[in-house]
């Protein structure tokens, strides 16, 4: 299998999450999985797992983007002799076109997995919101419909592809995680003493990109109304992040406020064993792995209602699903006050999360593969 993306490590987000946990678990599974994505550097490189492509800075279009390069004969040539059975491509730019240029020359099934939703972003590229959405309605339609099949994380994305006009078969596959990485257990002593963190005073974390699409600054907002005694751990980089700063103070917040900036993915976990509450105002997730994580790390989840955690979050059971500011604020309280309510809610989500396991992420795209692969009887990826 090819894997193209235009997004790739060393970047962090939750499209690069979502297909290193594929790539990792295609290959534990016995398959040959190389991946084509955009490099630093103006010549094409290839390290036996991972070809990266010359690329321009495009990070005035949208944070951290990179244009690839359309065109290499070379590549392209070995990409052929190669003869990946199965293109899967997860962003829409220079990786897709490269995907549909194999797909006509080797013959062999597109997938795609639409990870982005694109309507909530037009304001890094669009000055006029209704006109972006459209465009972007028009953009899916455009390239969505030349694939064999496509993959939707949640029935959120799948519902939105099909208003859109989408035509080809769309599946929804959610995103698994690695639950062993991911798991219960103490917070580390280390990371609170160097964060300065009160001791006997729940932790309340939020973890992700800081942007206006993910409404940080909503939570903060709520969170300055609870009295109750609570720590915000923010961990996460992003163009808002300055702004952010800027609120905590000016609302008399910063004694209660951690700004930790971006962290390395390995240390990611550690955050998580910190807290006591995880908490999102977000309605841009196409699925959010961020509740994932935090489900299997035992961390109750106060987020914003929304189907893209449909079966996910569960009112009452792992978290609370917030419509109004009362609801956050009435749900924290409690959260804060009862601990026994936070273990319950803990155990609860460790049940969850175990239902979205990698393997299973896996054998469910290895089905979709065989499914865009030909009829039924035609089997080859799936166990």
């Amino acid at each position: 299998m090819l894997l193209l993306t235009d997004s790739y490590r060393p970047t962090v987000n939750g499209v690069v999450a979502s297909i290193e946990e594929l790539h990792r678990g295609l290959v534990e599974a016995g398959h040959e999985v190389r991946v084509l994505t955009v490099g630093p550097t103006r010549r094409t490189t290839f390290d036996g797992e991972v070809y990266r492509l010359p690329s321009l800075d495009a990070s005035h279009i949208y944070p951290h983007a990179r244009l690839g390069r359309p065109v290499d004969r070379g590549l392209f040539a070995d990409l052929v002799a190669w003869r990946p059975e199965i293109l899967h491509s997860h962003t829409e730019f220079a990786a897709f076109w490269w995907a549909r240029r194999l797909a006509n020359r080797l013959t062999v099934p597109h997938v795609h997995t639409y990870h982005t939703l694109y309507a909530d972003y037009t304001h890094y590229f669009f000055p006029h919101e209704r006109a972006g959405r459209a465009l972007c309605a028009r953009f899916a339609r455009g390239t969505l419909n030349r694939t064999d099949l496509v993959i939707a994380p949640t029935a959120k994305i799948q519902d939105l592809l099909h208003g859109y006009g989408v035509r080809a078969p769309v599946r929804v596959v959610p995103t698994g995680i690695d639950l062993t990485r991911f798991t219960p257990g103490p917070g580390s002593a280390d990371l609170r003493a160097s964060l300065d963190l009160a001791p006997g005073v729940p932790v309340v974390l939020s973890l992700g990109r800081l942007a206006v699409e993910k409404r940080t600054a909503e939570v903060i907002d709520l969170l300055a109304s609870v009295d109750e005694p609570w720590q915000l751990v923010v961990a996460g980089d992003g163009p808002q992040a300055g702004a952010l700063r800027r609120q905590v103070d000016r609302l008399g917040l910063t004694p209660r406020v951690r700004f930790v900036g971006a962290i390395e993915p390995t240390r990611v976990p550690e955050f998580y064993r910190l807290a006591d509450v995880f908490v999102s105002g977000s309605r841009s997730e196409t699925q959010g792995l961020t509740y994932l994580e935090a489900l299997a790390s035992g961390v109750p989840v106060l987020c914003r209602d929304d189907p893209s955690v449909d079966g996910v979050v569960v009112d009452g059971h792992n978290g609370r699903r917030y419509q109004t500011p009362e609801e956050f604020t009435r749900t924290l309280r409690d959260l804060l006050h009862d601990a026994g309510l936070r273990r319950r809610w803990s155990e609860g989500a460790v049940q969850t999360a175990a239902g979205f396991g990698r393997d299973t992420f896996v054998d469910a795209i290895c089905a979709a593969y065989d499914r865009a692969r030909g009829p039924v009887g035609t089997a080859r990826w799936a166990a």
